[in-house]
């Protein structure tokens, strides 16, 4: 039960912390580190379609940990690159 409650702590707290778009806040000279959820929402993509870019290292992800309970982060600054270069 308090790691329920611990995890209903940080959720409520993230989603106070966040802006209308549903962004954190971004602090000037530091590059923000977005789990794949928050890369998505950033994005506007589905998870397939992440998982497919990232897969074909279109996007770089950095991963944590090792084995089955790793994960992996994006940079929001790769993540904006990214998405100018596409620009047609």
């Amino acid at each position: 039960m308090a790691g329920e409650n611990g995890q209903r702590r940080r959720t409520l707290s993230s989603r106070a912390s966040t802006d209308a778009r549903g962004a954190r806040p971004h602090a000037a000279g530091i590059d923000q580190v977005l789990t794949s959820r928050e890369a998505r929402q950033f994005l506007r993509i589905g998870r397939t379609k992440l998982h497919e870019l990232t897969h074909r290292q279109v996007i770089p992800a950095y991963r944590i940990g090792t084995g089955r309970t790793s994960s992996l982060r994006y940079l929001r600054s790769d993540l904006l690159g990214w998405l100018v270069r596409q620009r047609v």
